[in-house]
């Protein structure tokens, strides 16, 4: 199986918890330092590989890879995202636009469509990575929103395509989680607490997901047990994402 963005806060723990599964891991990441220690504190379970999610020429080689060195992948994670925030709609560069949607969508459009391709005659599932800003509004993150929120309509339709293949499309939505990316948000002035207790306070359970929860609900959509579950979105929020 295929993790990317396997460097970062919820990455790690999601390979962490496909290797204590018993599955082979490719960690994909284009920090390859971190990469490679993440894969030595695991093991041989964990290979780590360079991936660019933008590059469909490295999505293939990718996939030829593995068919060849690991006999195939059946569970792709589409986990690699960029967010900026902090930046008001009319003030959004194009450029940056566009950042937003190479990674957190064409990435997830290229694992997608080469997953399918390679799982067409064995079968998988493909877990995409989505946010809880992809179906709430944050006036300052206009393109991680409407790139996160086209990651939910990517997944459907490959749902709707891969399934007479026997391949499975779902995605996760992560509401806010304490990680690198999070702390971006912070306010000039604010603290690290002041930001995650505000940010709990619209939990109902009075807490936030981890990256351990996030990695629990993935393994429950990639889990062949689950055979008749796909084109579904499973928010993991405590409770606190409006619309779900």
């Amino acid at each position: 199986m295929l993790v990317t963005g396997s460097a970062g806060g919820i990455g790690k723990a999601m390979v962490r918890a496909f290797a204590e599964e018993g599955a082979r891991v490719i960690a994909a990441d284009l920090q390859e330092d971190a990469n490679r220690a993440l894969a030595a504190s695991l093991g041989d379970a964990v290979v780590p590989l360079e991936l660019d999610v933008t590059s469909e020429e490295r999505w293939m080689e990718v996939f030829a890879q593995a068919d060849r060195d690991y006999g195939g992948i059946d569970v792709l994670v589409n986990n690699a995202g960029f967010f900026q925030p902090n930046i008001p709609f009319e003030d959004m560069p194009l450029k940056l636009w566009r950042l937003h949607f190479a990674i957190n969508l064409d990435g997830t459009f290229l694992g997608c469509k080469h997953a399918i391709r390679h799982m067409k005659s064995r079968g998988g599932a493909i877990v995409n990575i989505g946010s809880g800003m992809s179906i709430t509004a944050n006036p300052t993150a206009s393109a991680y929103c409407a790139a996160k929120a086209a990651v939910l309509m990517t997944t459907r339709t490959a749902a709707a395509n891969a399934g007479r293949y026997g391949v499975r499309v779902n995605a996760v939505l992560p509401g806010a989680v304490p990680t690198g990316m999070l702390m971006g948000n912070l306010a000039e002035g604010q603290s690290e607490e002041n930001l995650l207790e505000n940010l709990r306070s619209h939990s109902p359970l009075g807490r936030l997901a981890t990256p351990e929860d996030i990695a629990a609900a993935t393994l429950f959509l990639a889990d062949p047990a689950n055979a008749a579950v796909t084109g579904i979105y499973l928010p993991v929020d405590g409770g606190n994402m409006p619309g779900a």
